[in-house]
């Protein structure tokens, strides 16, 4: 494709996570080393604002709330933005105690990588060992350090729903209909109240739908760019 495209991972993920996918034409945005989404958001702006034209932006996960957050704040900078398995809202008081006791249950057992039961969650078909094992190389290759850094900098977010009802840009949302990983209620709110907005689902529990349904995206990729 000729159109540019800037794709942002999720939460430790890099540009491994679109490895499946034959585009030519792009660039990945790790997500920046900073301790709050606020300079998380300057940080990538200082990237994007490089850029001679509007940009087309792509987020998984983490970063796909990266990417919309971004949107609220540069809307003129902003072509589309297609995003994956990654909800509008903000953290509820529950997770953040969830992440934050995951965070000391790692120092306390010095646990350096991701668990089985923590990939099962993430993937449909809990059997594929390619997709296993290149879940684990990316947290690997980007180490706990990171992980621990990506958690605390993204526990305080907002609530992106008023937002983005103010948005003229197209998004389209791409999610699986049993991911537990992503709350849809916002999103549907949202897509039903502005006509820019679009909602694609899979009849699937995949949360890495870049790694499991990469054809299927690529085709959403190319028809929505």
């Amino acid at each position: 494709m000729n159109k540019k495209l800037l794709m942002i991972p999720g939460l430790m993920c890099n540009e491994k996570l679109w490895s499946k996918i034959e585009l030519n034409n792009y660039k990945s945005l790790p997500i920046p080393k900073e301790d709050s989404i606020e300079k998380i958001i300057k940080s990538l702006d200082k990237t994007i604002s490089k850029e001679e034209k509007k940009v087309n932006i792509i987020g998984f996960s983490l970063g796909g709330y990266l990417a919309l957050n971004y949107l609220t704040k540069y809307p003129n900078k902003v072509n589309k933005v297609l995003v994956i398995s990654s909800s509008i809202n903000n953290l509820s008081s529950k997770e953040i105690l969830l992440r934050e006791n995951n965070l000391k249950r790692m120092d306390i057992h010095k646990i350096r990588t991701l668990s089985n039961n923590a990939i099962n969650q993430l993937l449909e078909n809990k059997n594929d060992t390619e997709n296993i094992s290149l879940i684990k190389e990316m947290f690997d290759d980007l180490g706990v350090d990171t992980y621990k850094q990506q958690l605390l900098a993204t526990l305080e977010r907002e609530n992106l729903l008023d937002m983005l009802k103010e948005v003229s840009n197209k998004v389209l949302f791409i999610a699986s209909n049993n991911d537990s990983l992503v709350d849809l209620t916002n999103i549907k709110k949202l897509c039903n109240t502005n006509k820019n907005f679009d909602l694609k689902l899979l009849d699937s529990s995949s949360h890495m739908i870049p790694l499991e349904y990469d054809y299927f995206l690529y085709k959403e990729i190319l028809n929505f760019f």
